[in-house]
């Protein structure tokens, strides 16, 4: 096999695609995507069809070690295993988050940040995923709006401005009703991809955060107790696998006072086109939580909010309506989609509580053992609390009684409303808490990397991916994904003014 390339990246997903395609003349090496076919690479791009994907070839389908806060649960976590990663198998959605996660990540890593609140400057026109937002106008925007308006939250005319705070449209990067993902959106006319491995001048890891630190780990660097017990020689002793941070959901369902009006997907009369061409969502809502309710949880935790958040607000809570009842996979209660009910999933943005990966065996075909530590700490209780709270708030409002009659909770659960105590609430997220498959943090920068996304004391070997953020972002990581790919392939070419 030839080797007259500079660069190989291991792993084709988001960045891996993004590296690949739009800049590098390189080789995409699959080592991390064993068993890819090019059948999977093309299929299912409709709208709505990622939840399909779910649990089949087309995706890790990891578990974790049983969670504590959820019940001594295994907790399904899944990343794309296609050609483009997770952009391939996602739902679209696409939120930048909040500037102050953003310049804490620079501070953190002593480099300046450029100021998101600009013009013009704060949205990019050129690159090739197009985003879109409130297009769809289902029956019930209006009331929805209003009666998250009438919960006490704010309207926001561009929620990815870097202040994502109050109630935004809703954005997803569907273009012509058709899935964006990374390696059709940057093309791969000029790309060759193998399974295989070869040598070249630079590798760059970009296999997530669950398979970039086993990959990592496997070669004799990491931390050096663990390499030790595994009877791996340590070549370097950095904390590959350590900090990671996922965004954690779980999803409150509804019942519809009028369903045959066609309110939610499943009715017969829920049935224009346009409803079908993306997520069924016309809002999102970014809440923060006040320090007086935070300040006792942190100080039971050892911290003070400062040091866990930094100052002023934070984008701790995000609350969706989806006029159906959605729930991410791994939740144990679902209803069937008959047009009944809709939902409001609450995810927790900013978790405090980290987690790591750690290797099962020294073949890199088998699973890494995830220990996420979802819901360790009493401050991300005291969020999820506050999320849950916040969402029974707006379906308590004078305006959502228009529509909807109650909560419908699991078999042996009590009605969540405004008077349920917080050993109610922390029960029903024990079982019905999930993951939001936005797994981060396990190469972070500053601990394990430089700036210019190197490990620490090896010239030649970079990572980029999720695994690289050292904090948790309010967003949805596909957006951050493609600028962080950008900006490494920027660094790597010198394009750095």
């Amino acid at each position: 096999m030839s080797s007259d390339y500079e660069y190989i990246i291991v792993g084709g997903g988001t960045v891996g695609c993004v590296l690949a395609l739009s800049y590098l003349s390189c080789r995409l090496s699959g080592g991390s995507l064993r068993g890819w076919s090019p059948k999977l690479f093309c299929r299912d791009h409709e709208p709505n069809r990622g939840s399909h994907l779910r649990g089949t070839e087309a995706e890790y389908n990891w578990k974790t070690v049983p969670q504590p806060g959820h019940g001594n649960r295994e907790i399904d976590t899944q990343n794309g295993k296609i050609l483009s990663g997770s952009s391939g198998v996602n739902c679209g959605l696409w939120m930048r988050g909040h500037s102050a996660n953003y310049d804490a990540w620079a501070s953190h890593v002593d480099r300046k940040h450029r100021d998101l609140h600009a013009s013009r400057e704060v949205h990019g026109f050129d690159r090739p995923i197009s985003t879109f937002a409130g297009l769809r106008n289902y029956p019930l925007k209006t009331n929805v709006f209003n009666a998250l308006r009438q919960s006490g939250l704010k309207f926001n005319p561009d929620g990815n401005s870097g202040t994502p705070f109050g109630i935004s449209l809703f954005t997803d990067n569907w273009k012509n009703n058709l899935r964006q993902s990374a390696g059709l959106a940057y093309g791969l006319s000029q790309t060759d991809v193998f399974t295989s491995t070869m040598v070249a001048r630079e590798v760059i890891v970009c296999s997530g955060a669950i398979k970039s630190p086993q990959i990592l780990t496997l070669s004799g660097r990491g931390p050096k107790e663990h390499l030790e017990s595994f009877g791996i020689p340590t070549l370097s002793d950095l904390p590959f696998g350590q900090n990671l941070h996922d965004h954690i959901s779980g999803s409150l369902f509804w019942k519809l006072r009028d369903p045959e009006n066609g309110l939610a997907i499943g009715s017969p009369n829920f049935n224009h086109p346009k409803y079908f061409t993306g997520m069924p969502f016309d809002w999102i809502a970014t809440i923060t939580v006040p320090d007086e309710t935070l300040a006792p949880a942190a100080a039971a935790d050892g911290h003070s909010i400062d040091t866990l958040f930094g100052t002023g607000p934070r984008a701790h809570v995000e609350m969706l309506t989806a006029y159906a009842p959605i729930a991410s996979a791994g939740t144990l209660y679902r209803l069937p989609f008959d047009g009944t009910h809709i939902a409001t999933p609450v995810i927790l943005l900013l978790p405090p509580g980290r987690g790591q990966i750690t290797l099962a065996s020294t073949d890199a075909a088998d699973d890494p053992i995830i220990d996420p530590q979802y819901l360790s700490s009493e401050v991300d209780r005291a969020i999820t609390r506050k999320e849950v709270r916040a969402a029974v708030c707006v379906m308590e409002t004078s305006e959502a009684s228009t529509f909807v009659e109650h909560e419908t909770p699991p078999a042996g659960f009590p009605r969540l409303t405004s008077a349920s105590t917080d050993a109610e609430i922390d029960a029903r997220l024990a079982y019905i808490g999930a993951s939001f498959f936005q797994n981060a943090g396990t190469m972070a920068m500053g601990s394990v990397l430089e700036t210019d996304c190197k490990i620490k004391g090896i010239a030649a070997l970079r990572v980029c991916d999720a695994s690289i953020l050292p904090f948790p972002i309010a967003s949805h990581y596909q957006t951050g994904i493609y600028g962080i790919a950008e900006a490494t392939a920027d660094i790597i070419l010198g394009n750095t003014s």
